[in-house]
Order: structure tokens, then C-alpha cells, then sequence
């Protein structure tokens, strides 16, 4: 994967700057964001630059030439990219010399690297990148090589700005690393500007990438492919050669008989048979140019921007996710690079094409960038990486990168830009409000966050209801006033369909008199509660908050199904109670038989054995909420699994409550499943 990149001389890059692209291996989805001008596109335009796919685009104030590169940071792991080199024809004779020399350069990086850089030699852009890799040191120095490679306006290698490394490589030479690297990698980029109709051409170089598929090279082998032809094995194109071969001496014996010194013969030097790529460029032309994508027996040109836009991302997505997650030893690992993917898209559709991205990176294994204006996407991704650009006249760039990791995305939102915050917020609440006005056939449930939208799914059937987590209980709260607040200027503007902005009850539960309200019923906040006097799990309105009612603090985790939930949790135990020596597992004993899974408060899900156990009942309960992501992957793995069975497990009490919210039944189970009771 590219961790980052090193640019200098490049588009709106006139000094050397550093751009952290990546924080996690495991998450591959970065979202670049920032005003016009900031110098998001030119990341991935020089990328593709380094990648021989694009053109140098100089920086008008870049005078020396010496001092232009672009030189990627790669994250490889260690044995894929090996089994890859051993194993490809290319590189295998001298996979030994190139695996040294990887060897050499990264353990330079890692660990010596920092060393050299004293005094006036340690730019901010050095300390920028030091920065990032003792973060990374720990987890990542003995699996995966580190290297800086690129190159310079002449497309010719380069280590800069780590001159020295180029003796670390020994018997290979910079050129040859960066070949290995354009044929392990796969880097697709799409400009903002470009034609889908061109992209969506199956000739074409980006589309045969998506496919995995070399279309001349496949010509090639059909041509060559060996047919039993005359009672001979030969391939077409010999046969073609020889009946062409017996056709011209044909016509040399006729024209021989007006004059024997006439004669068609090839011209000297030249060949004389056809080869392969000889016929090929016809065949595209002929066959290929014939067969263009359609839409609704549209062709793709009659469709409207917006709508090719769609479908080229659509096509992208259905060949990528077809091909699953490989293994990167395969080679050919894709990156894939999209300028503004919501560029002419109807608001409604920005949530569809943003979520398939980040389930290209971070269920298929690919790595994706993304730059983008639509600031609705920020609470929705879950995982993946925010690079930030500001405005600044600061030669250093200092201050002009800012990079997030959405997973610890609220807890970061204090150090976020306003326009991030602010303008997020309202970007979703548009295209929110303009989806529920349009959209019929679905329902809209907005949750808390990822793990919320996990468990929910695992009932509720999402070809009739929605789900999108947004970020916590405040933005729950402000989209749902946002979503509101027309209904008191135009009443007709009514949802098609019921949206429920559903929340935790957390310990410090406030005053929502401030709150909208939609007369029709459609648009509801509503909490999880916990009712034990009635064994029912309520869907509580913000509007009856009373300071002296006696409430329980209820979240998803703590309405599951025990037995489920019970099992999950004791695998989690297990798989890392050793790195946990500190807690006593074996004095805490989980309840299956409980009604509710709640591990907080007054519950009947945790038996505690001793009395020390229930003193440190608080530091069991921090291990199993530190593992909180983990535990909702499990738990869908297991709901799956019960639902296979059928009958081994039973409707957890939040799905009936959210069933007679809507008054409809949105549940997605077998009829052999039972309700709690």
C-alpha cells in the first residue's frame, strides 16, 4: 500500500512537502478534503505520474530540475510481495538480489534513517515523516518492508529526499525497484474530467486494470492457441500465414506467365508472416468498438453526466468486488484513485457510491482514495483515514495536512476545522433530506455509529430499511432538528417514508425541549430503554425528560441476544486473556438466561464470584468495551450461523419495538425464530 508521499516541482507543490496518506494497513479508504486550490487532485495526479500513466505537470516557481521528484512511501508485507517476486517471470532470476536490497532500505528506514537527518537537514517535512513511522514501528517493522522510491521530471529513479538509500540496494538499480513496484501495484486513477463513456470502453487500459484482464494480450492467445487445422496442430494466425502464403504464390504463378521476372515479394529486412499484434489493433476497432456499455438499452453517451458517473463507479465496483479480497501475492494489488466521485451525482446517490468504495478498501482488500467536496461522507465512514488541506503561504507547508483516523473520529473533532465540522453536518442533512423525499421503498434508521449499524442489520431487513450511522448521538440529535426544521416552513415537505433517528440512553441524559418536531409522525428521535419492570426494551421520546424519573442507561450492546452475545464475548476472553494477566476472568460468569446483555449497572447478564471480582467488576467490563468492534463482527458471524440452523437462537425485544415503530414488518429472520419474552 502507499503510506504517503514525498512531493516536490509537482502542480501546486513548489517545495518538498510530505503527505501522510494512510494510518492502518487493515483500513485502506482515505478521503482527501479541502477548499479549491489546496492541492488535493495533484496527490493523485502525481501518483500516477510516478506511475508512468500520466505526464509531468510542473510548478511554475519550480526552476531546478534537480530538486523535482515524486516518490511514494510503500508499506509492503514481507512475504506476499517475496512469494510474488519468486514466482513471476519477470523478476525471479533476480528475486534473491531484489529481496536483499528491500531487506537493506527498509531496515535503513526503520531504524537508522532518522539518525542521519541533523540540523539544517531535518526539514519539517522530515520530521513530518519520522513522526508517522515511530507510530508505525512497533506493529509494522518486522512483517512489512518500508521504501521511499520515485521520480524525477525525467521519469528516472530516484530516492529522493533519501539520497543515501541508493547504496543500500546493492546489485539492483533504482529503475529496476521501480519496475518491480509498477508491475506488483495496480494504480488506477480517474480525473474529475474524464469521460465515462471512455473509461467504460473494455479496450480501454484503466477498464481492463477494473478487470484484471489484459484485452491484447487475451487476442494475442487466441491468435497463438494451437487448433487442429488440416489434420495439423498449429495456432490461427500460422494457419492464416500459410493460406495467405499459398494465395500469393498463386498469383505469382499467373502473373509469371505474362513474365517470369514478376513476382510479389515481401520487401527486404521486413518480415514476411503476420504476426499477432498485426491483426490486433483491428480487432478492437472491429469487434470491441461494437460492444459499448448500455443502461436500460441506453447508450452510456445518452445518459445524463450524473448517470455515467454512476455507472462508471457501479462497473468499477461489481468487477473489484467480484474479484474479492486476493492475496497480495497475487501482484497487480489495485489501487484505485477517484477525483470527486459525487462530481454530477443526484444527492441521493452520494451515500451509495461512498459506502462501495469504502467496502472496496476495507472488505476487499484494495486501497482507495479518494478526493472529495461532499462533506456528508465524514460521519458516515467508518473506518479509513482524513487528510485535511488548508490554505496556507507557508513555504513548509506547516500546518497544511492534517490527517484523522475516522475510527477515533469523535474524539478527535475538537482538533477538526470548522468547515469540517460545521459543513459535514449540513451536507448530510441535505442529501438526507432530499433522499427521504424521493426515495419510496426504503425506510431510514439513523444510528450512533458503525457497530450500532452491525447489530441492527442482523434483523432488519435492509431491503426496507435503511441504516446509516452518523457519528455519535450529537450529530443524531442536530440531523434530526436539520430534518425537522423544513416541515415548519413548507408542511407539504413531508417524508415519503418514516425515518427513526435512533440514539443510546447515556448516564447524563438532558433537557430536549429545544428539539423539533414533525407534526406528521414521520421523523422521530427516539432512545433505547430499558424497561425492566415489563421486560420490554422502549423506544423513548427526548421530549419527556424528567430530572427526577428513574431512567437505565441503555445501549445496542446491552439489548442483544444473551446466548449470542454470551458466546462472542467468551471467544474475545480467550483470545486475549493473556495479554490481559492483570483481570481474573475465571470469577466472572455470563448469564445466557438473562433477558437483557447489559454489563453495566444493576444487571443480571454478569455474576460476579467474589468479592473482589465485583470490586474490579470495572476493569472487566473496560477489557470487554476496549474490545467493542470486535465483539459486533463476532456477534454477526454467530447471528448468521444461528439463522442458518434456524431455531437456535430468538428475536432479541429492540427488533419488536423497532418493528411497531415503523408498523410494518422489517424484520429479515426465518419464521422458526421465537420472540424473547
Amino acid at each position: 500500500m502507499i503510506l504517503g508521499v514525498f512531493i516536490n516541482g509537482f502542480k501546486s507543490y513548489g517545495q518538498t512537502a510530505y503527505i501522510h496518506l494512510c494510518k492502518n494497513d487493515k483500513y485502506k479508504f482515505t478521503t482527501i478534503v479541502g477548499k479549491n486550490g489546496t492541492g488535493k487532485s495533484a496527490i493523485l495526479e502525481a501518483l500516477n505520474c510516478y506511475f508512468k500513466q500520466g505526464v509531468w505537470n510542473s510548478n511554475r516557481n519550480s526552476k531546478n530540475k534537480e530538486d523535482m521528484f515524486i516518490s511514494p512511501v510503500f508499506l509492503i508485507e514481507k512475504n506476499s510481495i517475496e512469494q510474488w517476486l519468486k514466482s513471476s517471470p519477470e523478476f525471479k532470476s533476480k528475486s534473491q538480489d531484489i529481496i536483499t536490497g528491500l531487506e537493506k532500505v527498509s531496515k535503513y528506514l526503520w531504524e537508522e534513517a532518522n539518525e542521519t537527518f541533523k540540523g539544517a537537514t531535518r526539514r519539517p517535512y522530515i520530521k513530518e515523516f519520522f513522526k508517522e513511522i515511530d507510530e508505525l514501528k512497533r506493529r509494522y517493522s518486522n512483517t512489512h518492508y518500508l521504501l521511499v522510491i520515485g521520480r524525477n521530471v525525467d521519469s528516472k529513479g530516484t530516492s529522493k529526499p533519501f539520497s543515501s538509500i541508493v547504496k543500500e540496494f546493492g546489485e539492483i538499480t533504482l529503475d529496476q525497484v521501480n519496475n518491480v513496484i509498477e508491475n506488483y501495484y495496480n494504480y488506477i486513477y480517474i480525473p474529475v474530467e474524464q469521460q465515462a463513456r471512455l473509461t467504460l470502453r473494455i479496450e480501454n487500459i484503466q477498464m481492463q486494470k477494473v478487470m484484471n484482464q489484459n484485452v491484447i494480450s487475451k487476442i494475442e492467445e487466441l491468435l497463438k492457441e494451437k487448433l487442429r487445422v488440416d489434420d495439423k496442430n498449429q495456432s490461427f494466425i500460422d494457419h492464416v500465414n500459410g493460406q495467405l502464403n499459398v494465395f500469393i504464390e498463386d498469383i505469382n504463378n499467373i502473373i509469371k506467365l505474362v513474365n517470369p521476372d514478376y513476382e510479389f515479394k515481401a520487401i527486404r529486412n521486413r518480415k514476411q508472416n503476420l504476426t499477432a499484434s498485426d491483426i490486433v489493433d483491428n480487432i478492437l476497432e472491429g469487434y470491441f468498438s461494437k460492444r459499448t456499455l448500455k443502461s436500460s438499452q441506453k447508450e452510456i453517451e445518452e445518459l445524463s453526466s450524473g448517470e455515467q458517473r454512476r455507472a462508471m463507479i457501479d462497473i468499477i465496483y461489481a468487477f473489484l468486488k467480484n474479484r474479492g479480497k486476493e492475496a497480495e501475492a497475487n501482484g497487480r494489488n489495485v489501487i484505485l484513485a477517484i477525483d470527486e466521485p459525487e462530481v454530477s451525482q443526484d444527492l441521493t446517490n452520494c451515500f451509495d457510491q461512498f459506502e462501495r468504495l469504502e467496502r472496496l478498501a476495507n472488505d476487499f482488500g484494495n486501497q482507495v482514495m479518494v478526493t472529495t467536496h461532499w462533506y456528508g461522507i465524514l460521519p458516515v465512514i467508518e473506518n479509513g483515514t482524513l487528510l485535511h488541506l488548508s490554505e496556507t503561504e507557508d513555504s513548509s507547508y506547516k500546518n497544511k495536512f492534517s490527517t484523522f483516523d475516522f475510527y477515533n473520529y469523535l474524539d478527535n473533532q475538537e482538533y477538526f476545522p470548522d468547515e469540517i465540522t460545521l459543513k459535514s453536518i449540513y451536507d448530510l442533512a441535505i442529501s438526507l433530506s432530499t433522499y427521504i423525499r424521493k426515495e419510496s421503498s426504503k425506510h431510514l434508521i439513523l444510528c450512533e455509529g458503525g457497530t450500532d449499524k452491525r447489530y441492527l442489520e442482523t434483523l432488519l431487513d435492509t431491503n426496507k430499511v435503511r441504516i446509516l450511522p452518523v457519528g455519535g448521538i450529537n450529530n443524531v440529535r442536530n440531523i434530526y432538528n436539520l430534518l425537522v426544521m423544513p416541515l415548519k416552513i413548507d408542511k407539504r415537505a413531508n417524508s415519503v417514508k418514516k425515518v427513526l433517528c435512533l440514539t443510546d440512553t447515556d448516564s447524563n441524559l438532558i433537557n430536549n425541549s429545544d428539539l423539533g418536531k414533525d407534526p406528521s409522525g414521520n421523523i422521530q428521535l427516539k432512545r433505547l430503554q430499558i424497561n425492566t419492570s415489563s421486560n420490554r426494551l422502549d423506544l423513548m421520546s427526548f421530549d419527556n425528560f424528567n430530572p427526577s424519573a428513574a431512567y437505565t442507561v441503555t445501549r445496542i450492546e446491552d439489548v442483544l441476544d444473551p446466548k449470542i452475545y454470551k458466546k462472542v464475548i467468551e471467544s474475545v476472553i480467550e483470545e486475549y486473556k493473556k495479554d490481559y494477566g492483570d483481570i481474573a476472568f475465571d470469577e466472572y460468569e455470563l448469564n445466557e438466561d438473562s433477558m437483557f446483555t447489559n454489563l453495566k449497572g444493576d444487571s443480571h447478564f454478569i455474576f460476579c464470584k467474589t468479592n473482589q471480582a465485583n470490586k474490579n467488576k470495572n476493569e472487566f467490563i473496560s477489557f470487554i468495551e476496549s474490545k467493542k468492534t470486535l465483539l459486533s463482527f463476532k456477534y454477526v458471524e454467530e447471528v448468521n450461523s444461528a439463522l442458518i440452523s434456524e431455531g437456535s437462537s430468538q428475536i432479541p425485544p429492540v427488533f419488536i419495538s423497532i418493528k411497531d415503530f415503523f408498523k410494518e414488518d422489517v424484520l429479515n429472520i426465518p419464521s422458526s425464530l421465537s420472540i424473547l419474552q
